[in-house]
């Protein structure tokens, strides 16, 4: 039993040799921390705060070069920066990354550095040629050995290339402050880098922004300039008035003033010269059942608002009669108009949307027929004045 047991011993070890050497290879060694670039070292989150003082910033981290260079290194490191939008009260997310294109330490026996960096500046010139294409070449200076700086629609790249090492800077467009802040990172990227040394300290730290600056909301207010405002109290007279309620005591106007509203990350409210509301009242005395009453209309005209353009002024104004449910249509009063069931005609006239309105006569069958006849009256004095 001893010799049997001896001879299956070296046949098990037999067949378990080649499972022991068909492992997984061993994972890629890693470059030489001294020698291999760092993109997060090239840009540390300490730069970006100094440039973007007091705003939040999210590292991505690093992201590791591909397997088939050869040993690997952080070759791109990625970050968000929360900044204030210009058109909203809501803060957004505009990103800053580096990213490693060529070191000579996975690249040697190509084409020189100074080589790689012209063919690649080449392909970029090529780029600007094609009119789909809205990208912006421009030489930079002070950012290592050479550098151009790329502007598209949508952000800002610095390519450059110190020593043996070529890199590209990229921050998301935000405001006039994202070129200076591309360069300087840029810049510091360079001086953290020396041929042949690899990564190194930069000698000063970024240059810090006291601020950042919030770029101007450029989109135009979608409400017309303050003097196109009509005067709502020169819309109709005391006089006109009193000629559709002949039989009735009419007050003096009471005016109403407002504000326009710019809308922006911080609103612009811009008073209006004149008033957008006036209000009379027409009231007279009567005997019913051996009581004496005092029956009330009160007139309203209403600016609604003023539009920037037609497009607007249409959609504002069918917006305003879902909501009155303003389901009658009114013929021949501006371009269009409707009449709604509290006896309110909402008039639209090119930019200005106007409301006419006759109250009284809610619980009164006969009387508010009577104010609905009337408020058709001076609706079409109004809308004639309308421009």
């Amino acid at each position: 039993m001893l010799a049997r047991s001896m001879l299956v011993t070296p046949l098990l070890l037999a067949l378990a040799g080649p499972a022991v050497a068909q492992t997984a290879p061993a994972a890629p060694e890693p470059a030489a921390p001294g020698k291999a670039p760092d993109a997060c070292r090239l840009l540390p989150q300490a730069d970006l705060e100094a440039l973007f003082p007091g705003r939040a910033i999210t590292a991505k981290g690093p992201t590791l070069s591909p397997i088939h260079r050869g040993p690997q290194y952080a070759e791109g490191c990625m970050y968000s920066v929360t900044l204030p939008s210009p058109t909203s009260k809501l803060d957004h997310a505009r990103f800053a990354s580096v990213t490693v294109i060529r070191w000579d330490g996975v690249a040697k026996g190509r084409e020189t550095p100074a080589q790689a960096f012209a063919s690649i500046k080449a392909s970029r010139e090529k780029l600007t040629a094609d009119p789909k294409i809205t990208l912006k070449l421009e030489p930079v200076s002070g950012v290592g050995d050479e550098a151009f700086q790329e502007t598209s629609s949508s952000s800002v790249v610095v390519r450059a290339r110190k020593d043996d090492l070529i890199y590209a800077v990229s921050l998301d467009l935000y405001s006039e402050q994202t070129a200076p802040n591309a360069l300087a990172l840029a810049k510091q990227a360079a001086a953290r880098w020396q041929g042949g040394t690899g990564m190194v300290d930069a000698p000063q730290q970024v240059a810090a922004n006291s601020a950042v600056t919030v770029p101007a909301d450029t989109r135009p207010s979608p409400v017309a300039p303050v003097e196109q405002w009509p005067d709502a109290c020169a819309l109709l007279t005391p006089e006109e008035i009193k000629a559709a309620f002949p039989d009735m005591t009419i007050s003096e106007p009471r005016k109403l003033m407002g504000k326009i509203t710019h809308e922006s990350r911080e609103n612009r409210q811009e008073a209006l010269p004149n008033p957008i509301g006036c209000q009379f009242d027409a009231k007279r005395t009567v005997e019913k059942d051996g009581k004496r009453t005092i029956e009330l209309n009160q007139i309203h005209v209403s600016v609604r608002n003023v539009a920037a353009t037609e497009e607007l002024s249409k959609r504002w104004f069918q917006s305003a009669i879902k909501v009155s449910e303003a389901r009658t249509p009114v013929a021949d009063l501006g371009d269009e108009a409707a009449l709604d069931i509290m006896n309110r005609i909402h008039i639209r006239q090119g930019l200005t949307t106007v409301e006419v309105r006759v109250s009284g006569g809610e619980r009164d069958q006969a009387l508010h027929d009577q104010a609905k006849a009337r408020v058709g009256k001076l609706a079409k004095i109004v809308a004639a004045r309308l421009k």
